[in-house]
């Protein structure tokens, strides 16, 4: 059984929505995807919601999201960490043949945070990491000094990986930190821990998505061709950590490609909550047959290369929005088909931004 992207809707990113709360952002963003499958409401046979109440800071959050999206009285559960997850979920929900339509939802509303930080530092194990890492970014820091030392890149290659994403996002509307910048700009950027510079971090953004997902052929506009979900190797107190690398991004996008039945995509969207994360992703992508670093020298990632890279701008171009980014990939990815006319897509998200796991998805424009 074959299952469609019907319809999607954003609201665009934003450093706050001081005039909207999270209830009417996901109606904003349901309402723009029910306009783009061309159903209505009472067409909806539940609603997956992506939800961490550990940002949100109330429990059981999907007890909150299903009545604004047309979901009241229906099917309704929430999965955790990130959205392109809950994706996935809704994916193999509709595979069950028990659903027709379902609608994936996800929101977040960090600028309602005094202390991200803290909550991410909260995170992590009490007794092993948490007293030794003054801030989360630290960690993202070992990370990058782990890759460039392991693939031969540079902390240049990181402030190109800026640039790239932050210039593709001048073309989105929805992107929040478009810009034109030079990779100098970026290494003059302020200091945040070895080697990262504040130009190399994804900046955090409001943001709602919905995604409307069907069985019904006469309804889809794109086919999901192929998913996948892996860990890499994880441990509360990072012990068995291998730095430098996204095992799950290998295992995950085989998978993906597997079930597609595709050796190579025509762009590749992938949440990147650190310039150093996209190329650690794209290395374990492994189908470009270079190291990440020299095709990305080369042009290879930029929109005229043979394989472009978020060309949406990437969550450093448009603002990290912590598990909605993988949604907000699939909606970039959705829209990216329809205006460039390109034929598939490999999507890419991690459960977070230190953690070892993570989704693929593959789409077609084939339905």
């Amino acid at each position: 059984m074959d299952v469609y992207v019907a319809g999607v809707g954003e609201i665009p990113c934003r450093p706050a929505y001081g005039d909207l709360d999270f209830r009417e952002m996901l109606y904003t963003a349901a309402r723009k995807a029910y306009e783009d499958a061309g159903i209505h409401p009472s067409e909806i046979d539940g609603i997956v919601s992506s939800g961490m109440d550990f940002y949100e800071g109330i429990s059981i959050t999907d007890s909150y999201t299903p009545d604004q999206v047309g979901g009241r009285l229906k099917f309704n559960t929430l999965v955790s960490n990130d959205s392109l997850n809950a994706f996935i979920h809704g994916y193999m929900l509709l595979r069950t043949g028990h659903f027709r339509n379902l609608m994936v939802t996800c929101y977040a509303k960090p600028s309602n945070m005094l202390n991200y930080p803290e909550v991410v530092l909260n995170s992590f194990d009490p007794h092993v990491v948490r007293p030794l890492t003054p801030h989360p970014y630290v960690l993202a820091a070992l990370d990058a000094r782990a890759y460039l030392s392991r693939s031969g890149a540079s902390p240049r290659d990181l402030s190109l990986v800026a640039v790239k994403n932050k210039k593709n996002a001048l073309g989105n509307t929805s992107a929040a930190y478009a810009g034109a910048t030079t990779p100098d700009d970026v290494e003059n950027s302020a200091p945040v821990s070895e080697p990262l510079k504040r130009g190399h971090i994804s900046t955090l953004c409001d943001y709602a998505a919905a995604v409307i997902l069907t069985t019904d052929r006469r309804l889809g506009r794109f086919t999901v061709k192929g998913v996948g979900n892996a860990f890499g190797a994880y441990s509360s107190d990072l012990s068995s950590r291998m730095w430098g690398l996204l095992a799950w991004v290998r295992h995950a996008a085989q998978k993906a490609l597997r079930m597609a039945g595709i050796g190579k995509v025509d762009f590749v969207e992938v949440s990147e909550p650190f310039a150093h994360t996209e190329l650690m992703a794209l290395e374990g992508l492994g189908i470009d047959g270079e190291p990440a670093h020299k095709t990305l020298r080369a042009g290879g990632y930029d929109l005229g290369g043979h394989l472009p890279v978020n060309p949406s701008g990437g969550c450093l171009g448009m603002g990290y929005p912590l598990n909605a980014a993988g949604l907000q990939r699939v909606v970039q990815s959705v829209k990216a088909m329809s205006r460039m006319g390109w034929r598939t897509c490999m999507i890419l998200s991690s459960d977070g931004e230190v953690v070892d796991a993570g989704s693929a998805v593959v789409l077609t424009s084939e339905v």
